[in-house]
């Protein structure tokens, strides 16, 4: 199903495909009317067939439509267009609780209880509205940037459960109440048992039934006990775990009745997470009037897997009979542990506090206090609402200080207090808190500056409110003048982002050989294996070199140039026919002629140059020269069609420093059409020209 760039309803624009779930498929797209952007989910084609399946889909989400609140994905827009049966969402940016439980292992306890808290406000006001979830679970609880949590899929999942639990399943029946597992009637209730095993799985990492199948994981949610979540995070307090434990109960009468009672709980847990309290939301028997409600509830019919079995559980109460009896021997059991538990607690912290096992009595005790002190609560990390009510509950008044950027702490929370928590203080008194305003670094990675120009990536930074500053380095995959990483990647507005710029591939400097003299075959091989390419061919004339014979090379032999550069060549076409020719052939011993421009045919004149004078090496190394060498060579320099051309006049040869150098050459034969050059003497080991003569050149015919 492939819609980018669709336009649907003429309105919403699809920009690409972000998921994909076990019914539908999940695109960003653009709401061109209000110019927000949205997520569309779309019905996969093989429900899209099913009639009474795409109304019931379509009448649970506009049910969800209804829904409205901070910790819910809300839902827009419920569209049909052809075969398209589409719903149009809040887009939240972020991961879900999943991917977050795999990053980090287990979670903080007052980091879970808070998520946990937020699920369950989500729940309250479907719940009041007689809307079941029916699918909670890690995967459908996001995280935000801003680490908000939010709840998605609100009615759709009751349309889903509806039609079967099949492989798609296997990602939800982890989570699945005993009710749905049997194919029985389902509540709210049946949600707060896939909280309480999402939670199991916040604070442990792990879930606590697992099989080989659908069928053998369900039927643990029917049969097995739960394993207690301290025995894999001993962090988890017992107020904490008796609350995880009451929303996992598999009889649902002995449950939480509502997410009130466990939004209560969970509070009371963030508060005061040691102190012993007794659960809100008593167990009760079911009621004649209870039972009336629920028989109002549809079955869901989430267990229509041929290897299970419906006989083997037809009777609910038999089943939940049977389970009480065992619940009632493995009660009497615990409360006997408990007991001695207890016992012991008692006697050492009674010996603690009498001195018997050496401890101190503590100065903090209340028993220590008068009637105007008490003991300073810890607040940090807590939501600044619930800093309030807990400090409030300890008779003490709250005041915030300031507020502050933090990387560690989350928006609205407290980041420090003052008295600091343990401390005996006055009551009534004041308490100073610092609130987190949140991180106030920037996550540029969504910026796409990888991979930009330098030009480009710098402009996008500052138009954000960065300073910039660009280093290069060698790249043997990024092209030259882009982007290659940057740092930060989360900076703070306004700091200074270093951008690492590629400089191209690393070049290596080799010395170019001389090719004159040689046939063109061999120039190519001796400069490849040099690192260098024979490059473009011209033709000259030429009274010494042979006919198909390189008389000329673009770069004097002995110079430094990057590996892989092309060096442009002349090859000899013989002596131009003249009326000199014979009379400057003992000249030619001497002299080696220059590259000219590429002729095509042999021309029936020629521009002939000369010089006659003499160079001393010691004018440039001085009073010691007579202990120094210095390897030298002499060639004529020719500009032809805008590029420089060298040729050879002298080899290069090795003298001492005072030595003089004669310079000359009666018969300098250059390029057609150019009457000017220089006469070089070049230092071969550094490539610095040493001197440069202008000689003019004039046509011969």
């Amino acid at each position: 199903m492939n819609l980018e760039s669709v336009v649907l309803q003429g309105r919403y624009e699809i920009i690409e495909k972000i998921g994909s779930g076990g019914m539908s498929n999940v695109f960003r797209a653009k709401d061109l009317k209000l110019g927000r952007a949205v997520a569309i989910k779309v019905l996969k084609e093989e429900f899209c067939s099913d009639a009474e399946f795409v109304e019931k889909f379509k009448r649970e989400a506009q049910a969800a439509a209804g829904l409205l609140g901070e910790n819910i994905v809300n839902i827009y827009d419920v569209v049909d267009e052809g075969k398209y049966h589409f719903i149009v969402m809040e887009l939240v940016d972020g991961i879900t609780l999943k991917e977050y439980i795999k990053i980090k292992g287990k979670l903080d306890i007052t980091e879970g209880v808070s998520i946990a808290i937020q699920v369950a406000k989500a729940l309250k006001p479907a719940h009041a509205q007689h809307i079941v979830h029916r699918d909670i679970k890690p995967q459908n609880i996001l995280i935000t940037d801003e680490s908000k949590i939010k709840v998605a899929d609100f009615g759709i999942a009751r349309a889903v459960s509806e039609q079967t639990l099949n492989a798609n399943a296997i990602g939800s029946v982890h989570y699945i109440s005993p009710e749905q597992a049997r194919g029985g009637r389902c509540d709210a209730r049946s949600d707060i048992y896939s909280l309480g095993i999402t939670m199991y799985e916040m604070f442990t990492g792990r879930v606590p039934f697992t099989g080989d199948s659908t069928v053998s994981i369900a039927l643990a949610h029917l049969e097995q006990a739960i394993t207690p979540p301290h025995i894999y995070n001993n962090q988890i307090s017992a107020n904490l775990e008796r609350v995880i434990l009451k929303c996992t109960k598999k009889d649902p009468a002995n449950r939480y009745q509502n997410i009130t009672e466990v939004l209560d709980d969970l509070e009371n847990v963030l508060l005061n997470p040691d102190e012993p309290y007794a659960l809100t939301g008593a167990t009760k028997v079911i009621k004649s009037e209870d039972t009336a409600v629920l028989n109002q509830v549809e079955p869901i019919d989430d267990m229509e897997d041929e290897e299970y079995d419906n006989d083997e559980v037809d009777n609910d109460d038999d089943d939940y009979d049977e389970e009480d009896e065992k619940m009632d021997r493995i009660m009497s059991i615990v409360g006997v542990i408990v007991a001695v538990i207890i016992v012991i607690l008692l006697v050492f912290f009674v010996g603690r506090f009498t001195g018997v096992f050496g401890g101190k009595k503590s100065d903090t005790s209340q028993s220590m206090l008068d009637s105007t002190q008490t003991v300073m609560p810890d607040v940090v990390g807590l939501s600044e609402k619930m800093a309030d009510k807990k400090l409030s509950d300890n008779n003490l008044q709250m005041q915030v200080k300031s507020s502050e950027y933090s990387d560690t702490v989350e928006k609205g929370n407290v980041i420090s207090q003052d008295p600091k928590a343990d401390e005996v203080v006055s009551k009534y008194s004041k308490v100073s808190v610092v609130i987190s305003l949140g991180s106030d670094t920037v996550d540029i990675t969504k910026l796409g500056i990888a991979g930009k120009t330098k030009e480009a990536a710098e402009a996008l930074l500052k138009e954000n409110g960065f300073s910039v500053e660009s280093k290069e380095e060698n790249s043997d995959t990024i092209e030259k003048g882009k982007v290659i990483s940057y740092s930060p990647t989360k900076p703070k507005n306004g700091d200074r982002i270093t951008l690492i710029v590629s400089s191209g591939k690393k070049v290596t400097k080799v010395i170019v050989p001389n090719i004159i003299n040689m046939s063109e075959a061999d120039a190519k091989a001796l400069l490849e294996s040099n690192g260098l390419v024979l490059g473009t061919r011209a033709e000259q004339n030429s009274q010494s070199i042979a006919v198909g014979i390189i008389a000329g090379q673009s770069i004097a032999a002995g110079s430094s140039v990057d590996s892989g550069t092309s060096i442009d060549y002349a090859v000899s076409t013989g002596v131009a026919e003249s009326s000199e020719s014979q009379s400057e052939s003992s000249e030619q011993a001497q002299t080696t002629k220059a590259t000219v421009a590429p002729a095509t045919t042999a021309a029936s004149y020629r521009y002939v140059a000369s010089i006659d004078t003499n160079y001393s090496l010691q004018d440039v190394i001085g009073p010691s020269s007579g202990f120094t060498s210095v390897k030298v060579m002499i060639r004529l320099k020719q500009t032809v069609n805008g590029s420089d051309v060298y040729s050879t006049l002298m080899e290069a040869r090795t003298v001492t420093g005072d030595t003089i150098l004669p310079v000359r050459f009666r018969t300098i034969v250059g390029a057609n059409g150019v009457d000017q050059g220089q006469v070089e003497i070049v230092n071969v080991d550094s490539g610095e020209v040493m001197k440069s003569y202008t000689v003019e050149f004039f046509r011969v015919e």
